[in-house]
Parts: C-alpha cells; sequence; structure tokens
C-alpha cells in the first residue's frame, strides 16, 4: 500500500507540476492571444493536481489509485489539447504537454495492455488537435509523432526491466534459498495481508520441526540434510491448498499458514502432512487458530511452538521406552537415499 501511495502521489504532483509550468508559460506570453482561457484552463489542471496530492494520500486500494490517476491523466490530455489548440496548434511550445504526458505514461504504467490504450488516446489527441487546429508541416508532425513513439518505447521498456528486477528483488527477499518456501521476513508480510482487517476464524499455524535432523547432518553431511529439508517442503506442499503458504523460520522449523481453517481442519491438514512425511523424516507438528489462541502472528506462533514441544516431549518420551525394550529406533538411524 505504501509503495501505491508513492506512485499516486508522484504522478499528481508531476500533474500539478506541468501546469504550474503552463501557467508561468502563459505568464510569460500574456501578450499572445487566448492567453486568459488558457490561464483559466492551465490553473484549472494546477488545482486538479493540489486535489490529486491530496487524495493520493488516502489511497488504500488499487482501484482507488487507478481512478485517482485515470481523472489526472484524462484532465491532463484535456488541458494540453487546448492549451495547444489556444496557442495556435501542434507548432506551439504548448503541444509540448502531449510528450510529457505520454512519457508519464510509459514510465508509470505498470500493465502493457493499459499502457498501449493509454498512449494510443495520447497520440489521438495529438493527432486530433493537428488536424483541427492551424496548418501545421508535415515533417513537424511526424517529428513530433515518431519522437514520442520512441520515447514511450525507450521509457516503458525500461520500466519494464525495472520492475521485473524489482520482482525478482521482492521473491528472493521473502524466500528461502534453500527449499523455496517463504523465509521470516515473507511469513511477516503474509501475515500483514491475513490480520489487516481483523482477526476472524482462521487463519490456522502449524509449527512443524524435523525430529532428530541434527543426527542427519552430523552422520550423513549437510549436502543430506539439505536434500531431505527440499524432499520435506516438496511433500508438505503437495497436501497444501493453493491458498495455504509454508515457511521455513529455522534450520528444521517450517510453519504451514492454513487460511480460513478452523481447529479440525488444522488438526487434519497436520495428520496429512505427518503421512506425507513419514517416509522421509519423522515430524512434530503444534497447531493454533485464530483468534481462539491468540490474535496476532506472534501469539498464534507462540501457542503452537508450545503445543510442538510438548509433541515432542512425548515422543522422546515413547521412543525412549521403546529404546529401553530394544523394539525401537530413531528415524535418523535409518538408511537415507539422497
Amino acid at each position: 500500500m505504501r509503495e501505491r501511495r508513492r506512485r499516486t502521489l508522484v504522478s499528481a504532483a508531476l500533474h500539478a507540476v506541468s501546469h504550474a509550468v503552463a501557467v508561468v508559460y502563459c505568464l510569460l506570453t500574456l501578450g499572445a492571444p487566448n492567453r486568459a482561457l488558457m490561464l483559466t484552463a492551465y490553473g484549472c489542471g494546477l488545482a486538479a493536481g493540489v486535489v490529486g496530492t491530496w487524495a493520493a494520500t488516502r489511497v488504500t486500494t488499487k482501484a482507488s489509485s487507478y481512478r485517482v490517476s485515470f481523472t489526472l491523466l484524462m484532465i491532463t490530455l484535456v488541458m494540453a489539447a487546448l492549451g495547444a489548440h489556444w496557442d495556435g496548434g501542434v507548432t506551439s511550445p504548448a503541444a509540448l504537454g502531449f510528450v510529457t504526458t505520454a512519457v508519464f505514461v510509459a514510465g508509470y504504467t505498470p500493465h502493457l495492455r493499459l499502457m498501449v490504450g493509454l498512449e494510443v488516446l495520447t497520440v489521438g489527441s495529438y493527432v486530433v488537435v493537428a488536424a483541427a487546429g492551424g496548418p501545421a508541416p508535415t515533417g513537424h508532425v511526424f517529428i513530433y509523432l515518431a519522437g514520442m513513439l520512441v520515447l514511450v518505447s525507450v521509457c516503458s521498456t525500461q520500466t519494464r526491466t525495472l520492475a521485473r528486477q524489482r520482482s525478482q528483488l521482492r521473491a528472493l527477499a521473502s524466500l528461502d534459498p534453500l527449499t523455496g518456501a517463504l523465509n521470516r521476513r515473507g511469513l511477516a508480510e503474509l501475515a500483514t495481508f491475513l490480520f489487516h482487517a481483523g482477526c476472524r476464524p482462521g487463519p490456522s499455524l502449524l509449527c512443524l520441526d524435523l525430529d532428530d535432523f541434527k543426527l542427519v547432518n552430523d552422520r550423513l553431511g549437510h549436502a543430506a540434510g539439505d536434500d531431505l529439508l527440499r524432499r520435506v517442503v516438496a511433500a508438505t506442499r503437495n497436501v497444501l491448498r493453493a491458498e495455504d503458504a509454508l515457511a521455513r523460520i529455522g534450520g528444521d522449523e517450517f510453519v504451514v499458514v492454513l487460511s480460513d481453517a478452523d481447529r479440525e481442519a488444522a488438526r487434519a491438514t497436520a495428520a496429512r502432512i505427518e503421512a506425507a512425511v513419514r517416509g522421509l523424516a519423522g515430524v512434530s507438528v503444534g497447531s493454533a487458530t485464530a483468534p481462539y489462541d491468540g490474535d496476532t502472528l506472534d501469539k498464534l506462533l507462540h501457542v503452537a511452538d508450545q503445543r510442538l514441544y510438548l509433541v515432542k516431549q512425548q515422543r522422546r518420551r515413547t521412543a525412549g521406552r521403546l529404546l529401553a525394550d530394544g523394539t525401537g529406533r530413531g528415524w535418523a538411524d535409518r538408511p537415507y537415499s539422497a
């Protein structure tokens, strides 16, 4: 949301600045025709930019951000067309408003189809003014149109390259590089989304911890341990729904986030995970469900971790009795195939 507000605010501020420049141009050429009309139009555009700047600070959704930006863009196009027409046509310096608008659209419109549509509208507005205004040399119109298209292509390419790089950096910042699961930062970002509207029944959290994982690293090497972690993540994902998430928060510690899952659904998912992972490793699971066990990520993690600890203690006591009887062995003693 912060990034959305920032982009909308920049859009509104540039809108206000461009019309302020146009107002100054009119004042510097006050003796030319139609200056009263142009000052009125550009003054309205400047006021719209100021109002848009205020509205940008209150943007909360993508739809509201698009409404503010699209409204300002339409106002800019109308003012650019009127200003150029009143100033003598597309040979007027006021026609530069079409160029700045085209560059802005290419640099600040994230979706390609929307960007193409808005650029067609911008270039089309220039062509309409060229046809309706005073006579303009064909070469002048051609250079303007070609220049706009070149600038749009360059800015659009750069914008999409930067957007792709930012997306890759965000993914790297929120994912565990070994397993591809979310890391702590990714889990925190997900929790911000889940709890932003208050805590409702669900989500549920499952804390997972592999039993005796350290023995695998000690006996078989860290490469085998890493491979086991990747296999456990893959097996766990196979039993989760598309809307659920898996995060790795420690060496062999994982958190499963189940959206809109009550206690019974959480227990059923925990059983499915244990069954899926059983052939690879022993796993202890503790669960917590909002709002009964807490209304924040930290509270749910605390409760789920306590329950996991109790499960692990019980299993250790059971395993100790079996080993004392000579009838059991730890899962780390099983042969492991990479």
